[in-house]
């Protein structure tokens, strides 16, 4: 391979703009600090010229020298000469990352009664703000000035932050490779010379030739196949290089779950203007074993176990054995399912996501006070998964079962005939169900998400075309959104409705239960709508409102997340919602207002708010939530026997929405 060769018109970069921004503005100046041997603590903390920013801007700079606990039996904080200087260094550099780039700080020490402490007072002077004035290019060919301008941060008129010039030759040289360009940049940042508050911004360009891909090498520890590698690359010999279709080569081969490491280094050829690349990955275990215990509000213990193989025969296949076994309040059997699949990740040559799958499930339903819903399902499924962009995915599931159900009575209801309660309900039927899901994930974290959205949009159709005794439309719609606070703290908010009609010939029962809407009674119970529980009216049980479903539903919740030290915080919430036994039922003065809940009616909406603690770990937080309702249907917790408190308390891991 030829020796790569490197222009030399220019050879600079985002280091040599540092070197001449630093030419550009003033230099933190330091201050000598000579501290008296017999002052050993902080007695207080002081700061005196904050103008233009506040004590809510200044956390910003972490500061090291801090003011001692209000508690008398903490220690004050150590007097430390580095601290002190690193503040100072620090309060400048927050200054102009604001604009201020004239900004001077002085720290001085105050005795006191304790000879041995001292309050430390850090004088500022802001000094005036400067702004960008003029924004300036030079050889451009590949691309406008206007394309450049609105990607970069130094626009005339900012308030200037010196980290604006190196970020932006960062961001020069990233979008010259998306058009095939190994870009060399200088930016220089200077001020006016009879304004000194203006400061003019000039970026130097060396495009430097266009360069396509070359070839591709591989090299691989294990036995991976080499086409199950190459076959996620977006990279093709002889395209114009683009360096997100290398980044989005690197996670697709990620994704695959084969490859415990991936290294791709490009290797530039000025000469051929090409780029090579040396393809290095390192195979991971292909058998797995997972194993877990959780707890819930319906499932006190769930225990689940998988084992899996992610490249059967060599081909990538991937089979998963997964077990699962739960337990409700009173550690009575609620739930146990197993599940077989076989997943195939490139179906029809191409990338789209093929899964078959057999399944068992045993189910004990105590929801309904009256009645234990006892069924055994077994069934096959089929799901196609496509990822459409980074962002938005969709997949198709088609399910066909045969459910065994029968009904066992409690409470008021033990004297009911039990000839006239198996007439009543279906005891076996088969269910055909297609069910198509949109989703838009903009979220920064799958799992703790902090900013973002994310919208999911599912269609379901059961019966009809497909045969099947349970057979109805449904729809449900759902968006959630983030927003992050400066002072660390989240809001997250969450709205979601759904409507679903029965169909078809009109068939018995599949549920007993006295008062139920007809229209209801014709939906399988596992597929109505049902709000409640700890990810989604809390203080409620889970999936109790109402206790026999329905077929309309609306659900709205809002949440600031509070961070408190480490691992821990808090969250205050508002949920509100409810279920119709059908859409026409829904009337515009069921939208009760909160304080208008303790004369609310059944068909009203239902509220509830509370604060919880939370435990954040790397699978999610660990909560513990304390929940209010006015209602006078309000479940409130119990404690010591039968002592009811105020208010409901309920255990969760995960986040609530």
């Amino acid at each position: 391979m030829r020796r790569p060769r490197v222009s030399r018109r220019f050879a600079f970069g985002p280091f040599t703009a540092l070197l001449l921004l630093c030419s550009a503005v003033p230099l933190v100046r330091a201050q000598t600090i000579d501290l008296p041997e017999d002052l050993r603590s902080v007695r207080d903390v002081r700061f005196i010229g904050l103008k233009a920013l506040g004590k809510k801007q200044l956390k910003g700079a972490n500061l090291k020298t801090r003011k001692p606990s209000i508690l008398p039996w903490r220690d004050k904080p150590t007097l430390r000469r580095d601290y002190l200087l690193a503040d100072s260094a620090a309060i400048v550099s927050l200054y102009r990352h604001y604009g201020y780039l004239d900004a001077r700080v002085r720290v001085l020490l105050e005795a006191g009664a304790d000879p041995r402490a001292s309050r430390v007072v850090f004088t500022i002077r802001e000094g005036p703000l400067s702004r960008v004035d003029s924004l300036a290019f030079s050889g451009l060919t590949a691309y406008s000035e206007r394309d450049l301008r609105r990607s970069l941060l130094a626009q005339p008129g900012r308030p200037f932050d010196p980290a604006f010039v190196p970020l932006d030759t960062s961001r020069i040289y990233s979008l010259y490779q998306e058009r095939g360009h190994l870009v060399h940049t200088m930016g220089v940042a200077r001020r006016d010379s009879a304004q000194p508050t203006s400061i003019h911004v000039h970026y130097f360009v060396d495009e430097g030739p266009e360069y396509r891909v070359g070839k591709v090498g591989y090299s691989a520890v294990g036995d991976v196949r080499e086409s199950l590698a190459r076959r996620e690359l977006l990279v093709k010999p002889g395209q114009v290089f683009r360096r997100t279709r290398l980044d989005d080569s690197i996670e697709r081969l990620y994704k695959t779950t084969l490859y415990r490491q991936v290294q791709v280094t490009p290797l530039p050829d000025s000469g051929r203007k090409t780029i090579d690349f040396e393809m290095r990955v390192s195979e991971r275990k292909p058998r797995w074993v997972d194993t877990g215990i959780g707890s819930g509000a319906t499932d006190r213990i769930k225990l689940d176990a998988a084992w899996g193989n992610r490249n059967l025969d060599s081909r990538a296949l991937q089979g998963v054995l997964d077990g699962k076994l739960a337990f409700d309040g009173s550690f009575k059997f609620h739930e146990g399912r197993t599940d077989a699949t076989l997943t195939e990740p490139w179906l029809f040559g191409t990338r789209l996501t093929g899964q078959f799958g057999l399944f068992y499930q045993q189910l004990d339903d105590r929801t309904d006070p009256n009645f234990v819903l006892s069924s055994d399902t077994r069934g096959v499924n089929f799901l196609l998964y496509k990822e459409l962009s980074r962002t938005a995915r969709l997949t198709l599931v088609e399910e066909s079962s045969l459910v065994h159900q029968s009904y066992g009575l409690i409470g008021a209801q033990v004297n009911v005939v039990a000839d006239s309660l198996a007439n009543a309900v279906l005891p076996r039927y088969r269910a055909n169900t297609l069910r198509a899901t949109l989703e838009r994930d903009m979220r920064d974290n799958k799992v703790l998400p902090s900013r973002g959205s994310y919208q999911q949009l599912i269609t379901e159709l059961a019966g009809g075309p497909l045969r099947g005794q349970s057979s109805y439309d449904k729809l449900v719609l759902s968006s959630i959104w983030y927003k992050p606070f400066s002072n660390g703290w989240k809001l997250a908010a969450r709205l979601s409705g759904g409507v679903m009609s029965p169909n078809g010939d009109e068939p018995s029962s599949f549920s007993p239960e006295a008062g139920l809407d007809p229209q209801v009674a014709r939906v399988p119970r596992e597929s109505r709508f049902f709000v409640g529980g700890v990810n989604s009216i809390r203080g409620w049980g889970d999936n109790s409102i109402p206790s026999g479903g329905g077929l309309a539903m609306g659900l709205a919740n809002i949440e600031m997340r509070i961070p408190l030290a480490g691992p821990f915080g808090i969250e205050t919430f508002v949920d509100a919602g409810n279920v119709w036994a059908r859409p026409r039922y829904i009337k515009g003065r069921d939208f009760i207002l909160p304080w208008q809940a303790p004369r609310g009616l059944d068909g009203d909406v239902r509220y509830s708010y509370g604060v919880g603690a939370r435990l954040v770990l790397p699978f999610g937080p660990l909560r513990v939530d304390l929940a209010w309702g006015d209602r006078p249907d309000f479940p409130r917790s119990k404690w010591k026997g039968d002592k009811l408190l105020p208010f409901s308390y309920q255990f969760a891991i995960g986040p609530s929405f």
